[in-house]
């Protein structure tokens, strides 16, 4: 996948877009080593930098794939059909870590009793494995990865204007 689309702007965004690119290309090919090499490279960027790009991506993703909504089986079927992609050639995968990436980008809020805490690279290597999976559902989705990357890049850099004094 090209990454032309996502690379504008500051070396930490070109970074992240870059490296998400490779991660999901990885997952979609099933090349575990190239995978670990590229969400390494994307745990190695700013945490809440990466989170809420990869967030962004997923919502937006969910949102054009699912205009009329998602209800709970639909997105219990995404969890599913990524985990049964990812377990034959990513044994590492963490089904939690899936649901993680999904209520985050849905803006749920875990219960507070009872946290589930993931590591940067745990959050690196599950979110492109859901990304990859909605972009290999039946309806492909309008835009191109790096056009959803420069979204994302594009909405946070407004929401961090428009958060200045």
């Amino acid at each position: 996948m090209p990454t032309s689309d996502a690379l504008a702007g500051p070396p930490a965004a070109r970074t992240i877009a870059r490296t998400t690119t490779e991660a999901v290309a990885a997952a979609r090919a099933g090349d575990a080593p190239a995978f670990e090499e590229a969400t390494a490279a994307l745990a190695a960027c700013e945490p809440e930098q990466v989170r809420l790009v990869l967030g962004a991506v997923v919502r937006d993703l969910l949102e054009h794939l699912n205009p009329d909504g998602l209800a709970s089986d639909d997105l219990l079927a995404l969890i599913r059909g990524c985990a049964r992609r990812a377990f034959g050639w990513y044994p590492a995968l963490d089904v939690n870590a899936l649901v993680v990436v999904l209520t985050g980008a849905l803006g749920l809020h875990e219960d507070d009793e009872n946290p589930r805490r993931y590591t940067p690279l745990e959050v690196a290597r599950h979110a492109p494995l859901f990304i990859a999976e909605l972009f290999s559902q039946p309806q492909a989705p309008p835009l191109t990865l790096p056009q959803y990357l420069r979204q994302a890049l594009d909405g946070i850099r407004t929401a961090e204007l428009h958060e200045m004094p």
